[in-house]
């Protein structure tokens, strides 16, 4: 009798609305993941719907409204993650039930671990770094023309030469391209490259010769999952018998690309150094 009783008054006893918060927000976080990823990747009339529900001035959605929208998700996830701790503690000091609904809160976060996962998998814990460049001294530069400035949507700011050697440190791969190719041949190798890989193509000067010795090439790049915007510059200029090709990668709107400017000027550089050995 004893320990029926004591079942039943377990059974009556209320979930802890910590636990059903806790849960709620979880859901909550994951939609909210979902529409960041769908508006990173909006087009069409679904870009336009976005624009509008976002006040956007243009046709299309801001391009940090991804971002900003995963940083909500993974705020709401954290809240819901300190909620699920403190109905724990309720449950067992005073015995209510909501274990179920905790279990759902830590299930639903762990949908946020692949994608950081990966990143730390591929690129190691890399620096705060979102401007990275094959010369700090040097750097290549991005054109002020409005046309090309208001089609890329801001002007990278000037590269912090200090940070050289984090980088150095962070990424020894990152460095010129030696190419044994004429000026203009290394100009159209890089220019396919850009065209290969996807990016979209701003501006361009061709290398004219010893009047205009150097070429420059500035492209747009955008991150895998939420679609962020990346700048690319590529200078192509003689080096003694060779042709030396610097590149330049700047993330919009992070502190830190993660590794995916470093990744860009990678797949360039394979691309150059591929053509040049066809050659």
């Amino acid at each position: 009798m004893a320990g029926s009783a004591l079942r039943r008054l377990k059974h009556d006893q209320p979930v802890t609305p910590l636990a059903i918060w806790a849960n709620a927000l979880a859901k909550t976080s994951i939609v909210a993941a979902l529409v960041a990823l769908a508006a990173s990747h909006a087009r069409g009339g679904l870009a336009s719907f976005v624009a509008v529900l976002t006040l956007s001035p243009t046709r299309a959605p801001s391009p940090g409204l991804g971002l900003f929208l995963f940083f909500a998700a993974l705020a709401i996830g954290a809240v819901a993650a300190l909620l699920a701790v403190a109905a724990m503690v309720v449950i067992w000091r005073d015995g209510r039930r909501g274990a179920r609904h905790i279990i759902g809160v830590f299930l639903l976060l762990t949908l946020f671990v692949p994608y950081p996962a990966w990143l730390v998998h591929s690129n190691g814990v890399p620096p705060f770094l979102a401007d990275i460049s094959t010369d700090y001294d040097d750097p290549p530069a991005f054109s002020t023309d409005p046309a090309v400035a208001g089609a890329r949507g801001w002007v990278p700011g000037s590269l912090d030469a200090a940070r050289g050697q984090e980088q150095v440190d962070a990424y020894p791969d990152v460095k010129p391209v030696l190419l044994d190719l004429e000026t203009d041949e290394a100009f159209a190798a890089a220019r396919e490259a850009a065209l290969h890989m996807g990016w979209t193509l701003l501006d361009e000067a061709r290398p004219g010769g010893a009047a205009r010795p150097e070429g420059r090439i500035e492209a747009l790049a955008y991150t895998l999952a939420l679609h962020i915007p990346i700048a690319v510059s590529i200078r192509i200029k003689p080096a003694n018998d060779q042709t030396r090709v610097d590149m330049r990668a700047v993330m919009r709107y992070a502190p830190n690309d993660f590794g995916a400017g470093a990744t860009l000027i990678g797949k360039l550089t394979d691309a150059l150094e591929d053509k040049d050995s066809e050659d």
